[in-house]
């Protein structure tokens, strides 16, 4: 059995926190005890992993602030643990990981970027300045890969593409819940729109509100479904006030019924200024949705335009809004055309058996090394 730390700057809700979440309940299954530490306080997701059974820690760091005494926290969880291997995800995790290699040489380390922009050039050079610490490399999409060769931050050997992955057996289209979920939030049945993301920059929700202002003004009977949490949520509530669609948009706040509201969904919209590979897409590609998103970073690897869904131009209202009305035009079989095909593309390429798979190929071939 191979003791492997999970090792994650926080356990919020996000694309990176499920996508662990999801590679542990698959990894436990295997030749892995997996264990995790959470460098921020305990999240939803760090909850669930408790409930399953797994044991899960915290650093109790806060945001933006270096604590010695996290690293000899940590110091003593690896050696409580007798941990094996580190797989760290997201910048501050990944340069915490390599600290803890000067401590334990033996442990072998794991590093993935998850996103093509982690907070500019010095980050970057940061990570390049400490690669000779990790002893694996891995990036969520070829978009984001070709950036940070690109900009010196790994060098090409040593960056290697392995992508998210989704539990198909979770993420289905339900037709069950399609009325319960109408229903239950009074959409009748007028056309939906579903958003999932956290409510920060990245994210660009003002585009998306912008965008969803001229769409009422075409499609009047449409309603647009904002799942998730952070620090602008109030902002953006403000600002559907402001742009009179508040009766349109309804703020669902954290949900764990993501495949019901997907199922009920009559289409995906994302509007983000920058991303790595967004799960939330892969999981609305698997339960059958079209979908309009910004062409940036990995979307295009996900969103195959005008088969699967439909890429548009970033920071732009009228290119998102044009897109929405040009989906909502279709004829419903053309609109679930466009959804099977996403739904075969994603369980060919993006299965997360196969991706656990390539993870367990990666853990064997960084084990054979020598330190």
């Amino acid at each position: 059995m191979v003791n492997i730390l999970f090792l994650i700057t926080g356990l919020h809700v996000g694309g990176a926190e499920m996508q662990v979440y999801q590679m542990i309940k698959g990894l436990k299954h295997m030749n892995y005890r997996p264990i995790v530490v959470s460098l921020l306080p305990v999240g939803p997701i760090g909850e669930k992993l408790e409930e399953e059974g797994i044991t899960v820690y915290s650093l109790d760091m806060e945001r933006g602030k270096a604590s010695i005494s996290a690293v000899v926290q940590l110091n003593k969880i690896l050696r409580k643990e007798k941990i094996t291997i580190i797989h760290s995800h997201l910048f501050h995790a990944n340069i915490l990981a390599r600290l803890m290699k000067l401590f334990h040489p033996t442990v072998k380390v794991v590093n993935t970027i998850h996103n093509i922009n982690i907070g500019g050039r010095k980050r970057e050079r940061l990570l390049q300045y400490t690669n000779s610490l990790s002893d694996g490399i891995t990036i969520i999409s070829q978009a984001a890969k070709e950036h940070f060769i690109k900009v010196g931050a790994v060098s090409e050997e040593r960056l290697r593409f392995l992508p998210n992955g989704v539990d198909t057996d979770i993420y289905q289209e339900k037709m069950s819940s399609k009325a319960t979920v109408r229903r239950n939030l009074k959409l009748g049945d007028d056309f939906i729109w579903l958003a999932v993301g956290r409510f920060d920059k990245q994210k660009n929700y003002p585009n998306l509100l912008k965008s969803f202002r001229y769409v009422l003004n075409e499609k009047k009977q449409s309603y647009l479904l904002i799942v998730g949490i952070g620090t602008l949520l109030e902002e953006m509530k403000s600002l559907a006030a402001d742009l009179n669609i508040a009766d349109r948009v309804r703020f669902l706040g954290y949900r764990q019924d993501i495949p019901d509201l997907m199922s009920a969904a009559d289409g995906f919209v994302m509007s983000s200024d920058w991303e790595g590979m967004p799960l939330v897409l892969l999981e609305a590609s698997c339960v059958g949705l079209p979908i309009v998103c910004t062409d940036v970073g990995g979307n295009k690897e996900v969103v195959i335009h005008k088969q699967t869904g439909l890429l548009v131009k970033p920071k732009c209202s009228l290119s998102l809004s044009e897109n929405m009305l040009q989906l909502m035009e279709m004829s419903e079989e053309e609109r679930k055309e466009m959804g099977e095909c996403g739904k075969n593309y994603i369980r060919d390429v993006y299965d997360l058996e196969q991706v656990i798979d390539q993870w367990d190929q990666l853990y064997q071939q960084v084990l054979s090394k020598s330190s």
